[in-house]
């Protein structure tokens, strides 16, 4: 043993190293350091955490939760190390702008493995009965159809699958909360609802609600078979994406989001205002969750956490009680770790880890510069490049009364913007 190299290590002791990392960046790493660690037998993977990419003035790195914050270089092609990111799903794969504003893919950061992304929105599509003659020029049936509406170049904030990804993969929907970008790429603020076919170069404008703050998007998940998108308000719009051939219809109208339920969940008095604070939607233990970040009147950091749950209303809004869902507030984490940022918040049982290997709490991420351009601009710092990122409020927290501390490297009054990406989260 004293003799051999470092290749030469006995499989049960490979297993021992590889059981002792808890960060699955570390095992991958481990794993490349030659053949033969490489090729040995090892246990069932270790449940892992979802790890911080920040964005560093040197390129992107990771910033592990179950190794304390612990940094690691991250290698990604030369066109994505300056992209700008804005969401992950399980599996290591990344949505990524490599163009800043376009360019979208869906990449995976382990095997590099990529699916392209709409830069074209189709705008809302206008439905309509076309007549289907016969020989002799009689009618013989209607079929439906539709008509795009134009089609617009458009900037990905948020987005989320319905299930995981692979290329060709039809099956697979996207959904995304979007800008649209007019002349001279200048930004429309209004965000959009978009679906697509995983693969597709078309997204497809869902029907939208109203035009007041109060329902414009901030959110967007998959449950229970159906896309959730939360509004600055706090209340829910519930899409279901029909993704199913009919010979009744042709073209692109194959294809499209129908809006199957409205729920005035917002706790504001009025129900068209926004709320200045960040909304996350958590699927937890078949229930949706809303966590709440309230921020700092001063410059829009973290000043503490709160939870609630989609329960029925007390006081009925509609006349169908299914329709009538309210927030009700969650005291208590009840053992479970939450990651929150737009479009990729998850949940996770502390009892699935060793003992004392996590606590509970909320881990959220620095995502301010997805709220400045919008109508909470007053609540945060001025930035001196629409193109800047803020990128240091990043931590954990309990729920109220506790107070946020920030556990990752870049804390706030170091570096304190990013010229190309904000931090996002990488779903193992």
């Amino acid at each position: 043993m004293a003799e051999g190299g470092w290749d030469e290590l006995p499989d049960d002791v490979v297993q021992q190293i590889d059981g002792r990392l808890p960060c699955p960046l570390d095992r991958v790493f481990m794993a490349a350091c030659c053949k033969s660690w490489r090729t040995a037998p090892v246990g069932p993977p270790a449940r892992s955490l979802p790890c911080l990419i920040l964005p560093l003035a040197r390129g992107p790195s990771v910033a592990c939760i179950l190794g304390g914050g612990a940094l690691h270089g991250l290698d990604l092609p030369e066109d994505a190390r300056r992209a700008r990111f804005f969401g992950s799903y399980e599996g290591m794969w990344a949505f990524v702008a490599l163009r800043r504003r376009d360019g979208h893919v869906l990449l995976n950061v382990r095997t590099g493995e990529r699916i392209p992304l709409p830069d074209i929105e189709f705008g809302k599509i206008t439905r309509f009965r076309r007549a289907v003659y016969d020989e002799n020029g009689a009618i013989q049936t209607f079929r439906w159809a539709g008509i795009g509406g134009l089609r617009r170049p458009v900037m990905m904030l948020a987005a989320t699958l319905s299930r995981a990804p692979a290329v060709d993969d039809e099956e697979c929907v996207a959904g995304a909360i979007l800008n649209v970008l007019g002349p001279e790429g200048r930004v429309n603020h209004w965000r959009y609802v978009c679906f697509w076919r995983l693969g597709s170069q078309m997204a497809i404008q869902a029907e939208e609600v109203s035009t007041h703050v109060g329902w414009s998007p901030q959110d967007i998940a998959y449950f229970d078979g159906r896309f959730f998108v939360l509004t600055k308000g706090e209340h829910l719009r519930t899409y279901t994406v029909l993704n199913e051939p009919d010979p009744n219809r042709e073209g692109v109208d194959n294809f499209h989001a129908k809006l199957c339920n409205l729920y005035r969940t917002g706790r504001g008095d009025k129900p068209d205002d926004a709320v200045p604070r960040a909304g996350y939607l958590v699927v937890s233990r078949g229930q949706l969750l809303m966590v709440v970040k309230e921020w700092m009147p001063d410059d829009g950091a973290t000043s503490c956490i709160r939870l609630f749950a989609l329960t029925p209303a007390v006081v009925l809004l509609h006349d169908d009680p299914d329709s009538s869902l309210a927030w009700t507030a969650v005291e208590s984490l009840d053992g479970r770790l939450l990651v929150v940022g737009p479009g990729c918040s998850r949940a996770y049982e502390c009892a699935h880890f060793p003992s004392g290997c996590i606590q509970e709490g909320v881990y959220f991420l620095d995502d301010r510069t997805y709220y400045n351009y919008t109508f909470f601009a007053p609540y945060f710092p001025e930035q001196s490049s629409p193109d800047e990122f803020a990128c240091t409020d990043n931590g954990r927290c309990r729920l109220l009364p506790a107070r946020p501390e920030h556990c990752f490297p870049i804390k706030p009054g170091e570096s304190s913007f990013s010229t190309y990406s904000p931090p996002v989260w990488l779903l193992p």
